[in-house]
């Protein structure tokens, strides 16, 4: 019989290389876009950049540890370590939230129409995006720093006095204090300012694809129709990725809920809400490159490049 830890074990390892190996990917190719073809970026990619360095800090500071849980390496991180390693992983899950709300606003304001209110904002809202991930930056380190204190290696003598277990660490109890309310105030309006946005942006795009499916129902053939489909491709990527976003986010937290506050420590509903927590980081570059079709244009991958110039020579020769 296979038991449980093992078969959580498997997933994690699944996720985690399918994640890693595909935002690593998609990194590359965007870095490889900006250097060898200028001409082919877009103000977007800088946005899905960061986007995707931040899943990767999600999968390696909470992916692996579980997979070390599961296959049996118990109480491998001290105190420290659990600090730096939950420290990293809530700022970049934080950094995810503003960063997934900052791509559904900048995708609404690029789409919409020149007329709009929008018009002014879309011509210089590229030159704003270095801004945003340094105010991203600065407030997540700075709300979750709270963390450093209550965060600590699980010590098997007294479990009971932990507010929070997961199978890597423990959570201490928040003291009544304003520092801790001040924590918990502040991570709660992050969190419901970013889905906020997110739901109106969205909200937004949806509308336009509305009213453009009914502008273009007469005029199909129209050669205006054909210059909107990457535009119309990219917002639909971006709005599924949002709803996978909200989805995933909230089947984790719903999972930690029930974990913080249930009588048992249910140590399988912990570790479904940990996978279910970084399906989007691994499944997100996975939309992304199945959207770009740029990708299919890189001449300068290596094996790409060598095929090309054989099939150049042999051109050559055979004339």
């Amino acid at each position: 019989m296979i038991s449980s830890e093992l078969i959580f074990g498997v997933a994690f390892f699944l996720q985690c290389a399918i994640g890693i190996v595909g935002n690593s990917l998609l990194l590359v190719l965007y870095v490889c876009i900006a250097f060898k073809k200028p001409q082919e970026k877009k103000p977007i990619d800088l946005i899905l950049a960061h986007l995707t360095v931040a899943n990767m800090a999600t999968l390696f500071t909470r992916g692996i540890p579980e997979i070390m849980f599961c296959f049996g390496m118990r109480n491998v991180l001290n105190d420290l370590g659990c600090k730096v390693v939950f420290y990293i992983y809530r700022i970049s899950r934080g950094f995810s939230v503003c960063t997934t709300s900052l791509l559904s606003m900048f995708q609404a304001i690029i789409i919409s129409p020149n007329n709009s209110v929008w018009a002014r904002i879309k011509v210089k809202a590229h030159k704003y995006i270095l801004h945003c991930f340094l105010f991203f930056c600065v407030t997540n380190a700075l709300i979750y720093i709270r963390i450093i204190e209550h965060n600590e290696a699980i010590k098997n003598d007294n479990i009971s006095r932990y507010e929070y277990i997961s199978n890597i660490f423990g959570v201490r109890p928040l003291n009544e204090t304003k520092a801790t309310a001040a924590f918990l105030f502040g991570m709660t309006v992050h969190d419901f300012i970013y889905h906020l946005l997110m739901a109106l942006s969205s909200t937004h795009m949806v509308l336009l694809l509305y009213r453009h499916s009914k502008q273009v129902q007469h005029i199909y053939s129209n050669s205006n129709c054909s210059r909107s489909f990457p535009e119309i491709k990219a917002t639909q990527t971006i709005l599924l990725l949002v709803s996978c976003f909200v989805l995933f986010y909230w089947i984790n937290n719903c999972c930690t809920l029930y974990v913080v506050y249930s009588f048992e420590n249910r140590v399988e509903v912990e570790t479904i809400g940990a996978f279910f927590g970084g399906c989007y980081p691994a499944l997100s570059p996975l939309l992304l490159i199945g959207s770009d079709n740029r990708i299919g244009k890189l001449h300068f991958i290596p094996g790409k490049e060598k095929r090309h110039h054989k099939d150049f020579m042999n051109g050559l020769v055979n004339y």
